[in-house]
């Protein structure tokens, strides 16, 4: 759980990925996150006091272990795409840390759901 008045403009950007049809379930998919995530900000420029925020994090997009699919917008595509947008860094850098404390004790091929209270 996370708190809508100290990320907003995360939860913003998770409403809006949402309504464009990325999924609110991911699924934890440790292997390669790196490279999906270096893959798919290439394609976005920086910008000084801002970061680029993913939606799936790069943990929750790609294949789960065994037969079941990872992450799907709509039923396609899977792998290491996603919804980019700018948020300030202090703000990203926050909730990816508190993101990381939550999903350490997952196994992958867990799903999971990112819940603004």
């Amino acid at each position: 759980m996370f708190s809508k008045s100290k990320y907003p403009n995360i939860r913003a950007h998770v409403l809006r990925a949402v309504v464009k049809g990325w999924p609110r379930v991911m699924v934890v998919n440790r292997k390669d996150k790196e490279k999906r995530r270096q893959r798919l900000l290439a394609l976005f420029p920086t910008k000084p006091g801002f970061d680029r925020d993913e939606y799936p994090a790069a943990v929750g997009r790609g294949r789960a272990n065994g037969a079941s699919q990872g992450l799907v917008k709509g039923t396609n595509p899977i792998g290491w795409m996603g919804h980019v947008e700018y948020v300030p860094s202090s703000e990203n850098r926050s909730h990816r840390s508190l993101l990381g404390s939550k999903l350490r004790r997952l196994c992958n091929g867990t799903r999971f759901r990112y819940v603004f209270k």
